[in-house]
């Protein structure tokens, strides 16, 4: 999904009547956030895009719902269902051996050294 400069000045706009109302700073939300207030900084100010994922952080941290604040979002509610990417990560303590897909689960096997002690 794309945002628009419509997306960015709501954004700008629910930040700025939201921080004053939970009496946040830029560092705490962006440290909340997981990033560097600069990082914050550049996507507010449009300098970085926006990511369905850090709109989504952002909207639960301030407790808005995301297809009320970004207008994108309020179309894509009004036109139906809508498929969205997402990217999930892990690691494990070891080497991967195998990986592979199960149905809608993706399975890893791993081998782990132990180290008996004595």
């Amino acid at each position: 999904m794309e945002f628009t400069d419509k997306d960015r000045e709501a954004l700008y706009k629910s930040w700025m009547s939201q921080k004053s109302k939970m009496r946040l700073t830029q560092m705490e939300f962006a440290k909340k956030l997981g990033m560097s207030q600069l990082a914050f900084s550049q996507l507010l100010r449009g300098e970085k895009p926006l990511t369905m994922s850090f709109v989504s952080q952002f909207c639960h941290l301030l407790r808005l719902e995301p297809h009320n604040v970004f207008p994108s979002l309020k179309e894509d509610l009004a036109n139906g269902p809508k498929v969205i990417y997402l990217v999930s990560r892990m690691s494990v303590d070891g080497d991967i051996q195998n990986a592979y897909i199960d149905g809608n689960q993706i399975v890893v096997e791993y081998a782990h050294t132990v180290t008996p002690q004595l």
